[in-house]
């Protein structure tokens, strides 16, 4: 796991500056991690009470582990760190890098709403970093990162920058069509996935079940 200044490899130089989300931003990211904790715990009731037989404990064991790392994903230590050359934002595994050279503007959304009927507590600040051509090379969210250290990121970079106080997913579509990702662009069909997703393995416990029982 990347999450240490240590760990930057020597290939990009000595690091120069060094970026933590702060502690406030620990609140929210609990907050996002309240379902997969739910799903957590049902799945470890499941097993401890009912004792399935093994291919539905296998099943639930994968969803309670899919669980937990999502939970890992959002609480684990992280950091954005500038070199000379790069700058690198820690991973799971290893580092995200993007190249200094191919950095042209900075683009930060103070808070970034679904819609414009979105509770104004809903939106999350954004950072999206782009080239020349306007392509994204780097970003980072709200999920983790907090509005002001992101600022900060940004006049890190030195490179021309626009922030909005405020917008929606369409009107940064409209402005910056390369800079935000898919996910931003289609949240429904997202979130319909992962519910689906929920749904099968749930069926899929059930039915296992079923024939556990049938055939006892």
């Amino acid at each position: 796991m990347a999450d240490a200044v240590r760990q930057v490899p020597e290939k990009y130089g000595p690091v120069r500056q060094v970026f933590h989300p702060r502690l406030g931003s620990y609140w929210r990211r609990l907050l996002s991690c309240v379902p997969p904790l739910l799903v957590l715990a049902a799945g470890m009731l499941f097993l401890y009470y009912r004792r399935p037989a093994a291919g539905i404990a296998v099943v639930v064991a994968v969803v309670v582990l899919a669980a937990a790392a999502a939970c890992w994903g959002r609480l684990r230590p992280v950091l954005v760190a500038r070199t000379d050359d790069h700058l690198l934002r820690s991973r799971t595994v290893g580092f995200a890098a993007a190249s200094l050279a191919d950095v042209d503007h900075v683009v930060t959304v103070g808070s970034l709403h679904r819609d414009a009927g979105s509770p104004r507590k809903a939106g999350r600040p954004h950072l999206w970093v782009g080239d020349a051509a306007g392509r994204r090379v780097f970003a980072l969210d709200g999920a983790v990162w907090d509005a002001r250290t992101l600022g900060e990121v940004a006049e890190a970079l030195g490179r021309p920058r626009t922030h909005v106080e405020s917008a929606t997913v369409r009107d940064a579509v409209r402005r910056w069509p390369r800079l935000v990702p898919w996910r931003l662009r289609h949240p429904r069909l997202r979130s319909a996935a992962g519910s689906a997703a929920l749904l099968a393995v749930v069926a899929l416990v059930v039915w296992l079940s079923v024939l556990q029982q049938s055939g006892a």
